[in-house]
Order: C-alpha cells, then structure tokens, then sequence
C-alpha cells in the first residue's frame, strides 16, 4: 500500500485577498509560516519514503520546515505547480469579470477547454497534474510520499486519484498548511482524511 501525503502550501497575503494565484511567485506570509511550522512538527514522526514539491516560493518554504525533520531529497516537479493562470494572475473574480467581459464569457461557457491568455485551461492542468502523480506512484510500491502542491492541484489529484473526472475536483476544499491523505492499493484510490491540520 502506497500513502500520499498531500500537502497544501501555507497562507499567503494573495490567499487572503482571494486572488487566482498561479504562476506568481510570492512567499508565505507570517500566518503561513506559523501553518507550516506546525504541519512540520505533526509530520515529523512520519515514516518518509519520498518527498515532493512544486517549485513555486510558497510550497519551496513550506517543503523545506517539513523536510527540516526527514533529511530527504527533496524532488521539483513543474507539473505540480498551480494552473498558470495567464492575463488573470493574482486578480480577484470581480476585477476579471469587470476587466475581461468577453474572455470570462468564452471561460463560463467552456471552463474547462477554454484556455487563459498567456495561460493554461483546466484541461491542461489536469493533464499535466495527471502525469506528474502517475510519475510519483510509479516510483514507488508501498510507503508513505509527501506531495506539497496547491490548492488547485490538490483538488485534481483527489478528483484522479478517486476515479473522477475534471469536474470531480470541485467537490473538495482544502486549506491552506493542511494535510490530506489519500491510500492507494493496486491501483486502487482511497480517501482517508481531508484537512488535518
């Protein structure tokens, strides 16, 4: 049996403006750092098989208060990073709906082929998300493997890993410095907690 550990980044200033937070690269704020500092120490008696990471600033300060007590090589995936979310990086729903009328039109109509400017679409996303955990599960037959990813992609892993499709993923809240946990045997997904902090 195989345990993903996925892990959701701590708190950052954009998290609490409610902004769509992709590809931009900005730190955790003190609460965040607080989140992680504790989900460290409720992880710290795990059993480690394998450590993961989007390369992003949030989840790169958040894996490394984790691996402080592992000492694991810490593995970058690109396709755990969030949804690139192109011209509507880190603005909040009102301002592209104002801003952006015949775009947020075309994306309320196809939400998930339809692609951001200078972005990705959801379908892309997933697809790519996709890859990076089948990459993950195939390096390993049993043990535990910390995720530290976003929200977005915690969400589309769920959603693949419980034999979903795209629209599956909206069914799940996670917050941010939360742990999930998702079993999986012979191929097999199975949700065991959401949110532990």
């Amino acid at each position: 049996m195989l345990e993903l550990i996925l892990v959701r980044h701590g708190e950052t200033d954009s998290n609490i403006r409610g902004t769509y937070l992709g590809w931009t690269d900005i730190p955790l704020n003190e609460q965040g750092i607080k989140q992680v500092d504790h989900i460290a120490k409720v992880l710290k008696e795990e059993k480690i098989e394998g450590i993961y990471s989007s390369p992003l600033k949030r989840t790169m300060q958040t894996v490394q208060a984790i691996n402080k007590y592992h000492q694991k090589q810490i593995t970058i995936l690109d396709g755990l990073k969030e949804r690139n979310f192109g011209i509507w990086e880190d603005l909040i729903y009102d301002d592209i709906k104002e801003n952006h009328k015949e775009l947020h039109d075309h994306w309320l109509q196809n939400w998930i082929d339809f692609t951001i400017p200078e972005g990705e679409s959801a379908g892309q996303t997933f697809d790519r998300i996709v890859k990076a955990v089948d990459e993950i599960t195939s390096s390993y037959e049993h043990g535990k493997v910390i995720i530290v990813t976003h929200l977005g992609v915690i969400r589309n892993i769920i959603a693949y890993l419980l034999g979903m499709d795209i629209e599956g993923s909206w069914h799940f809240s996670v917050q941010n410095g939360s742990v999930t946990r998702i079993q999986i045997t012979d191929g097999y997904g199975v949700l065991m907690s959401l949110n532990e902090c």
